[in-house]
């Protein structure tokens, strides 16, 4: 059972920007009205009112005049168009969180309101994960392209997560993703070491970061997106028992797909593991295998 909590348009703060040395026409500007918010926490219900201990939560806002919604969960933006965002919280136990969400209407007019949320988290890694993600400090890694099956598609539940498509040794070396390096620390910190660019879909680049000016492939797909090294946080997480890497704000691995950047850990050695991600229209499913530097 789904647990619901509806909030109907409250308005507490209502921001405006505009531009004193030019004048443009956004024609009408209405401030988004009539909002409703509802959380959805999974496996919630009278016996378990926090949920089934996965933390995974579904916010939805709905609201008149409005272009898109912004969600802030601890000081990190999540962009969402059609208003719904799955969240998947990773802290263990009973935690309460603050929800910041912002409908956005024209000329950036804006209508805020925050709402709290109480998530339990039963999940604790196993130790040997943490020792083969970090080594108790930190671990840097890489895109194995030397080998067959480093990068491609396939299906989310298949045997073979490269079935659909699969790279052969270096068949993507004219692209900035080879180069890179992501570097776990124990802290929890996450490091993308890029090499000034990385390779991904012009879509979700120019939705989650900005355009860039360079032109896309014939697939969509923008080569080299200059992007500075930059850093982030990691977590863990099992829902319905899938290990699962959690990353924040813009952090990837990989190809940049957009999505919730949440990558199931779909096998893994000492040395080794295969990341599964999917795409921000939830379409495909991609997978990467990465192998330690160090």
């Amino acid at each position: 059972m789904k647990k619901l909590i509806y909030i109907k348009s409250l308005l507490l703060i209502i921001m405006f920007i505009s531009c004193t040395e030019e004048n443009y026409d956004f024609g009408q500007i209405i401030v988004p009205s009539e909002i409703d918010f509802s959380v959805e926490i999974m496996g919630a219900d009278a016996a378990n009112p926090y949920g089934d201990g996965t933390g995974e939560v579904v916010f939805t806002t709905k609201a008149k005049n409005t272009l898109a919604f912004k969600y802030v969960i601890g000081g990190v933006e999540y962009l969402s168009p059609s208003g719904r965002l799955q969240h998947l919280f990773t802290s263990p136990g009973l935690n309460q969180y603050t929800i910041n969400i912002l409908a956005i209407g024209t000329a950036g007019i804006q209508s805020n309101f925050v709402q709290t949320v109480e998530v339990l988290v039963l999940y604790e890694p196993p130790a040997e994960l943490l020792t083969m993600l970090h080594l108790n400090s930190q671990r840097t890694w890489r895109i194995k392209a030397e080998g067959p099956d480093h990068f491609g598609l396939g299906p989310g539940l298949g045997d073979d997560p490269f079935a659909w498509y699969s790279a052969s040794p270096n068949e993507k070396s004219y692209t900035g993703m080879y180069d890179d390096r992501y570097i776990f620390s124990e802290d929890g910190t996450y490091t993308h070491i890029t090499n000034g660019t990385v390779f991904g879909f012009e879509e979700y680049f120019n939705n989650d970061i900005g355009a860039s000016g360079e032109v896309a492939n014939d697939l969509g797909e923008i080569d080299h997106y200059p992007l500075d090294d930059y850093s982030g946080n990691w977590t863990l997480s099992a829902p319905a028992g899938q290990e699962t890497l959690n990353l924040t704000g813009i952090s990837f691995i990989g190809m940049y797909v957009g999505g919730n950047h949440q990558y199931k850990i779909m096998s893994r050695t000492d040395n080794e593991m295969v990341l599964q991600t999917t795409e921000g229209d939830e379409a495909y499913d991609w997978h990467v295998r990465l192998i330690a530097v160090d």
